[in-house]
């Protein structure tokens, strides 16, 4: 196996549990490709001691934090924060990073790139994301509230490990929120067409790819 993907998924309340449901779909792919190898840091194990230790030993080319955050920091289980701007952010150099974690792409994203992250795809605002509050893994992944939101967001991660270059990941994922916001504000429910479009269009809009666009994985 040449290439490594290590996945940080917080999964400490609903919000992040989805997260790790939902990134059972890269799994999927990357089964696939047989050259990737995955490295999970999930609920306890996703802090930044084993973040630090599994970038040290195994230095995956490729970067997944699925938790919360802001501006200038990326959070893992119970919030402990795992990339903070001006302490370690230098960590994720030569990295191609993906975030779905709140605004981080705001400050830190740009921080990263500038320490030598090869390109970091993540969002400045709130990454919204609407659900029916499901509880197990099979239920969450059938979550069609959840789907608006999460099928776009993790495209540019199924695209990266397909073997597309940051850019094209972008933009798969920016057409697919394009796509599903079509079909909300095109709804006859006024919820769908309102609101949960509004969230969704958000996303879209504060989502962002910073750094060599013509980087792969």
């Amino acid at each position: 196996m040449s290439r490594i993907l290590l996945v940080s998924n917080a999964h400490h309340d609903n919000q992040t549990e989805y997260l790790t449901s939902w990134f059972e779909k890269v799994v999927e792919v990357a089964k696939k490709q047989n050259d990737i190898k995955i490295i999970e840091l999930k609920k306890e194990q996703a802090n930044k001691k084993n973040l630090v230790e599994m970038i040290e030993k195994e230095n995956p080319q490729f970067i997944i934090f699925n938790g919360h955050g802001n501006d200038d920091s990326i959070c893992g289980f119970n919030h402990e924060i795992l990339i903070k701007c001006d302490d370690n952010e230098v960590l994720l150099s030569g990295k191609i990073v993906h975030s779905m974690a709140c605004k981080c792409a705001n400050i830190l994203g740009g921080k990263c790139i500038t320490l030598g992250t090869k390109c970091f795809i993540g969002y400045k605002e709130d990454f919204e994301l609407w659900s029916t509050k499901q509880k197990t893994k099979e239920d969450q992944l059938k979550d069609g509230m959840a789907g608006f939101f999460l099928n776009p967001a993790y495209e540019a991660i199924i695209a990266l490990v397909e073997g597309s270059n940051a850019g094209e990941a972008f933009r798969r994922s920016q057409n697919m929120y394009k796509e599903n916001i079509l079909t909300l504000i095109t709804s006859k429910n006024t919820h769908y067409s309102t609101i949960v479009a509004n969230s969704l269009y958000s996303n879209f809009q504060n989502q962002v790819c910073l750094g060599d666009k013509i980087t792969s994985f």
